[in-house]
């Protein structure tokens, strides 16, 4: 017989990552978006919380898609430990520059999140570009 729903662990709660690939192309935003949401709400975050994460997650993709080289995949993986989500997204982007970590945005990044790090390796093998990925943190009741 089958647990009635709302009972028993929740796979979030257990650390199991969550992870959606989508082509890199603005028109996924909504999917991303409702995706952050999703996960933060099921996870019992705050409604500031919700929104900082999926502010968080629109704006870290809007930026990678804006350079993600032709064809290129986004992935964004979600993960619940211990009442912190940690979200990583990736994709392939043209410059060394994505995302500008000078401008209002990054700084917008940094206070929504509670930590926030970039990091790239060039492509080798497909072509030039580099393969660019956002990690950023968030503690469910943080500050």
């Amino acid at each position: 017989m089958s647990e009635p729903l709302g009972s028993g662990p929740r796979a979030a709660e257990l650390g199991a990552p969550v992870e959606v690939r989508v082509a890199a192309e603005l028109a996924q935003l909504p999917v991303l978006r409702a995706m952050a949401e999703t996960i933060t709400l099921l996870s019992e975050f705050n409604l500031d919380e919700i929104s900082d994460v999926t502010l968080a997650v629109d704006q870290i993709c809007s930026d990678l898609i804006a350079d993600a080289v032709a064809g290129a995949e986004l992935v964004c993986r979600f993960q619940l430990t211990d009442g912190v989500l940690n979200v990583a997204v990736s994709t392939n982007t043209r410059t060394a520059d994505t995302p500008d970590r000078q401008g209002f945005g990054w700084h917008v990044l940094r206070t929504l999140t509670d930590s926030i790090a970039v990091t790239r390796e060039a492509l080798a093998t497909s072509g030039p570009g580099y393969h660019t990925t956002v990690e950023l943190s968030k503690a469910k009741g943080g500050e």
